[in-house]
């Protein structure tokens, strides 16, 4: 099924794509996403926004702490137990990254919020669903490209679908639709 959710995903814009599965449409946006996950939508979140990024990595690390540096970010085989592993999650399956041994700048974005439980206002945190959608869109290029291997974000994908089943005028079940 997410094969076939990938094959079939069009993106129009940076927040907004659309897939065909087995005869119905599923717009996706970051706001559908906030709806199925519950993640809080918050400011737009760019792998390009270096600045706040590179503030982040430089607050994820405590006195004595010494980053691996890497040109372009941080080993993350560097990183204090156990945010290497972390963020090792979160490169393979948050940011779909592929290159997993260095964390970026705005890998530090999230790190920082959960090494630290920071917790910001409403309207200054990450927006989680934004990413997982541009991940989505990423996943999509990379599998249409003939690279099975890159096809992530199985659950998120069984959740839009089965969300979007049980909103049809029909209701189906995830059962009745496989």
């Amino acid at each position: 099924m997410a094969q076939e959710f990938s094959l079939s995903l069009t993106p129009h814009s940076i927040i907004h794509a659309t897939v065909i599965v087995r005869g119905f449409t599923i717009y996706l946006t970051p706001d559908l996403i906030s709806k199925v996950t519950t993640l809080t939508l918050g400011i737009p979140w760019r792998k390009e926004d270096k600045g706040d990024s590179q503030v982040a990595k430089i607050k994820f690390f405590l006195e004595g702490e010494e980053p691996g540096e890497d040109k372009n970010g941080v080993r993350r085989e560097s990183l204090p137990y156990p945010w290497s592993e972390v963020g090792y999650q979160l490169i393979k399956y948050i940011s779909f990254e592929g290159r997993y041994s260095v964390v970026y700048g705005y890998h530090f974005r999230i790190l920082e919020e959960l090494r630290f439980g920071v917790e910001t206002p409403p309207h200054q945190r990450l927006r989680i669903p934004y990413f997982l959608l541009q991940s989505l869109i990423d996943s999509s290029i990379k599998v249409k490209e003939g690279n099975s291997q890159q096809l992530a974000h199985h659950g998120l994908i069984r959740i839009l679908i089965e969300y979007s089943l049980q909103n049809l005028r029909t209701p189906l079940t995830w059962s009745v639709f496989k």
